[in-house]
């Protein structure tokens, strides 16, 4: 089991920080579109041009991250993110929230891959899944108390508190994150392969591949994300408490779980085999939805999806960096990575959001099995 030293420790109070924002924002920024005047689609178009432009930046980031560094990459986008919730508040129409949305995921986008590269650097390879799932542990905590808290506060303050309580976070998260140190450390060895071994075809194909199995399993799980809130609020007739709520155990409790067997089980048997085995029943699960309308079954289900896709990124991730030692190219790497997720992202909510309108909640349900099922047949086509 692998310790955390002190920079990591850091990292890993700020990585909380930004789980409990970014749980919130994902659950709630929907629902007040929505308040605007906005339909499901229009929600979804939003989502989709803020999605489109986060996975755009993602591997800018990560070659930012390369050339200047971790920490700073990660102090910019805390402060950025500390802006934005005001910007949100003083939206009139929801075409104004467009500009505000990209703000925010491009904030994030800054974050991850700074983060993940930061992590690679501070451990030894042999744990280096094991450390993802112990530093991976930020966002399920996150993920139970952001939805339940955000819930509570739109319910009983108003959506101008919700996002002042945003602000005011990340604010206090900012001055956290100057304690970071920079993790990474300037190439010394004459071989340092850098960018050019991009160019080498066994690093291509699995960068190929597991860019799809990310676009595939993350367009699925943007469906859910987008439908979810509606399906909650409209149709089982739930308050936002309630909504925050069902993705504090869905989400938040189902990873907090997965993250550190996920971790260790990569580790010691394998990244591809621990992927596989995690998205082999999902496919199923998701069409599970379609044969019930009780409330705590479709709760249970939700917790086994999120849970079994969560137990992917501690593998997928140490996978990556295990086909390259270069120091210099690993933010490039989780950059792809990254982009490939945002994409994924950016396709679900558009999606969702035209099968909720034009269909109705099952064609969505359909769709999400579909799209796991293409991750994992893509998963197969990977070595170990």
């Amino acid at each position: 089991m692998p310790s955390l030293d002190r920079n990591l420790s850091v990292l890993f109070l700020v990585n909380i920080v930004a789980a409990l924002y970014w749980n919130m924002t994902g659950i709630f920024v929907p629902l007040y579109i929505r308040s605007l005047g906005a339909s499901v689609f229009q929600v979804s178009l939003v989502l989709f041009v803020g999605g489109l432009v986060s996975a755009a930046t993602m591997l800018p980031s990560g070659f930012l991250a390369d050339r200047y560094g971790r920490r700073k990459l990660i102090v910019l986008s805390v402060a950025t993110m500390s802006v934005s919730p005001l910007l949100y508040s003083m939206a009139k129409t929801w075409q104004e929230t467009i500009l505000y949305t990209v703000i925010n995921t491009v904030a994030f986008s800054l974050f991850t891959p700074a983060r993940m590269t930061m992590i690679a650097d501070s451990v030894k390879p042999t744990v280096l899944a094991t450390s993802y799932g112990l530093m991976n542990l930020a966002w399920p905590i996150g993920g139970i108390v952001g939805p339940m808290l955000g819930g509570f506060i739109a319910d009983n303050y108003g959506w101008t508190s919700l996002f002042y309580s945003f602000s005011i976070t990340t604010f206090a998260c900012t001055l956290a994150s100057l304690c970071l140190r920079e993790s990474m450390r300037k190439p010394v060895d004459k071989e340092e392969k850098g960018i050019s071994s991009l160019l080498n075809r066994d690093v291509a194909v699995t960068l190929a591949l597991l860019f799809f199995i990310h676009i595939a399993g993350n367009t699925a799980g943007g469906i859910l994300q987008t439908v979810f809130p509606f399906h909650l609020t409209e149709n089982f007739n739930k308050s936002m408490t309630e909504a925050g709520l069902f993705f504090s155990f869905g989400f938040g409790m189902a990873t907090l779980i997965a993250q550190l067997p996920s971790g260790l089980l990569a580790d010691r048997a394998g990244r591809r085999k621990t992927m596989a085995y995690s998205v082999f029943l999902i496919p199923l699960l998701a069409l599970l939805f379609l044969f019930t309308n009780d409330y705590a079954t479709t709760l249970l289900i939700y917790m086994m999806i999120s849970g079994l896709w969560s137990a992917t990124w501690p593998a997928s991730a140490a996978y990556l960096m295990d086909d390259s030692s270069s120091a210099s190219i690993k933010g490039v790497l989780i950059g792809v990575r990254l982009t490939a997720v945002r994409l994924g992202f950016t396709i679900g909510p558009l999606i969702g959001g035209y099968l909720w309108d034009a269909f109705d909640v099952a064609t969505s349900f359909y769709a999400t099995a579909a799209f796991y099922a293409l991750s994992m047949f893509l998963i197969l086509l990977l070595k170990e």
